[in-house]
């Protein structure tokens, strides 16, 4: 008997727990959940700082990278291949989107 009436009382208070679920659900406004101009924004300052200035740096201490290699006699072709198309991948990136979305 006692189990029986937990069981009532734990429905009673899923009961609850729905309604105010419910009622939340239909008095929340969606237009704040619409607005995406902040990710936006982020996203294209992360574009921004790695095709700026800092990807321009990170790019030519990567060409220095194999040069020192290069000048030691232990450049890998294929290693300093890799970093030169890596480098043109990163920086034409933003402008192939910009082709394929034709905005």
């Amino acid at each position: 008997m006692y189990i029986f009436r937990r069981e009532v009382k734990y429905s009673r208070v899923f009961r609850i727990a729905g309604a105010a679920a419910v009622m939340t659900l239909l008095l929340a406004s969606p237009s704040a959940a619409q607005d995406f101009s902040g990710v936006t924004s982020f996203l294209q300052e992360i574009v921004d700082a790695i095709t700026g200035p800092i990807g321009i740096a990170v790019s030519a201490l990567a060409i220095m990278a194999v040069g020192f290699s290069f000048m030691t006699g232990r450049m890998d072709w294929t290693f300093a291949v890799s970093i030169v198309i890596g480098i043109a991948i990163v920086f034409g990136a933003a402008t192939f989107v910009q082709g394929i979305t034709a905005t």
